[in-house]
């Protein structure tokens, strides 16, 4: 019993998740050691301080300095890849790419450095399927981690070569704000670099924020929007006899405020490009109405009253089918549909909605008793609904 359960351990996605996390952790070892060796042969910043030892480095070991951030972010990475986080599969997918990249065409002494990075590269590409968790904390925090390291990166360089810009950078501020600059790539144009060197840090300082900057934002406002989502997903989870409007005519607008204003629980079902409709933060679900799964989000099996009011009668009749679909024989939901088109009335009728009415023939209706002067009560418009425009 015990073998089986090794072997299916062998076989699970949390032990190929930690081979390759240790693997991407030993990758990062060996990034490191060399560049932290190599900043130790010149100065030791135990005794002499890290001003000194940093600018006892030429430019070219400054130039070292991405590539020791990029090993201690990839050992950082790995243990969100154990968990099976997909931001921090892209961003070492990312990371190993541009190591690859460096060590096999630029910096050739690393070459078996870069295809062990490469071998990586292919694997975690191969068990994409493996990292598939999505997780707002991991997400937040593998984003503004990597946008720190940018910017400690930034910061550093450019204090470093601070004489090679015009006008020169001497403090923390000016350098900060000439990392955000860059990184978010505005280019004011008030400090500008005036040599090679100055030139090439600045380039990579852009090149970064254009990719781990604009990434990790775009990542984690998708995952507040995705989050929002599942929000209200679950408070339709949770509703019971409830009112469903489906469509966003005026009508269901209306009727959609008219519940609100009295504190009726309510959920709406629209199409996307009619979000706008409603209030941003209620309880707004997007997509086909048509869609049973959509339906079952809205929670119409529990629901006290399904409202149809499309601006298509067709659609409108597929909805139908769709709720009717999903409620079977339970007759505790009831289901009003607004025809747009008199002719169109008999057809739905064959639907067996509990309630159907036209705009039309209700203002038409309306319109004779006050030109007869009837009276016009709450009795009388009761009436009307059940019994001038509902014959099942």
């Amino acid at each position: 019993m015990s073998d089986n359960a090794f072997i299916v351990f062998l076989k699970s996605s949390l032990f190929i998740r930690l081979v390759l996390s240790i693997l991407i952790i030993v990758d990062g070892y060996m990034i490191i050691t060399p560049v932290f060796g190599a900043y130790t042969d010149y100065i030791d910043w135990r005794a002499n301080g890290f001003s000194e030892w940093l600018k006892s480095l030429g430019f070219m070991k400054l130039l070292d300095i991405p590539r020791f951030l990029l090993g201690i972010s990839l050992i950082s990475l790995s243990l969100f890849m154990l968990n099976g986080a997909r931001i921090a599969w892209v961003f070492s997918l990312f990371l190993l790419a541009i190591i690859s990249f460096v060590d096999l065409k630029i910096a050739t002494e690393n070459i078996h450095q870069g295809y062990f990075s490469l071998g990586l590269f292919s694997a975690l590409s191969v068990f994409w399927r493996r990292y598939h968790h999505h997780s707002l904390t991991s997400a937040g925090f593998v984003a503004v981690t990597c946008i720190i390291a940018l910017l400690l990166y930034s910061i550093f360089g450019t204090l470093y070569i601070g004489n090679e810009f015009l006008p020169v950078v001497k403090d923390g501020t000016t350098a900060f704000y000439f990392a955000l600059v860059c990184m978010t790539t505005v280019g004011f144009g008030d400090i500008v670099p005036v040599s090679t060197d100055a030139r090439v840090f600045t380039v990579t300082v852009i090149i970064l924020g254009i990719t781990i900057f604009t990434t990790s934002v775009v990542y984690v406002v998708g995952l507040l929007a995705k989050g929002t989502k599942e929000i209200v997903r679950k408070r339709f989870s949770y509703m019971k006899n409830h009112y469903v409007v489906i469509g966003s005519t005026p009508t269901a607008v209306s009727v959609y405020q008219g519940l609100k204003n009295r504190d009726l629980p309510v959920a709406v079902i629209c199409q996307e490009s009619h979000r706008a409709h409603y209030p941003e933060k209620d309880n707004i679900v997007t997509g086909d109405p048509t869609s049973t799964a959509l339906l079952a989000e809205a929670n119409v099996k529990q629901a006290q009253y399904v409202l149809i009011m499309t601006d298509s009668d067709a659609l409108s009749t597929f909805v139908l089918l769709g709720v009717k679909q999903l409620v079977n024989a339970n007759k505790d939901v009831k289901t009003i549909v607004l025809v747009n088109q008199e002719s169109n009335m008999d057809k739905i009728r064959l639907l067996e909605p509990d309630m159907l009415f036209s705009l039309s023939s209700l203002g038409g209706e309306v319109l004779m008793r006050v030109l007869c002067g009837e009276t016009i009560s709450n009795a009388s418009m009761s009436d009307i609904l059940l019994n001038k425009m509902v014959k099942n």
